[in-house]
């Protein structure tokens, strides 16, 4: 599966794969290595949102990074999901 594909399975119910965790860990840390250059997110289905709870019409890698969050804890520094909020505010700035 590639990511979204992993990332939707997740969010219709089912258990993710240690194999599918790290396929969304990587996109993650792509996005955040690349968030210097050009960050402009793609923004996420409705019933990922939902699934996710993360406000409509926000991005893949919020929803990424709710999961990730959810499913493999930072053990220390700030979540993930924190991070993408703070780039996203940087971007906007």
């Amino acid at each position: 599966m590639d990511w979204k594909t992993s990332l939707d399975w997740y969010c219709s119910g089912n258990i993710l794969e240690k194999e599918d965790v790290d396929l969304l860990e990587k996109y993650y840390q792509e996005i955040i290595n690349e968030s210097d250059s050009n960050f402009s997110p793609e923004i996420a289905p409705k019933h990922i949102c939902n699934q996710t709870n993360i406000p409509e019409g926000s991005s893949w890698i919020t929803a990424v990074a709710v999961i990730l969050d959810r499913l493999n804890p930072v053990k220390t520094g700030k979540p993930r999901s924190l991070l993408v909020d703070q780039l996203r505010r940087k971007q906007s700035s």
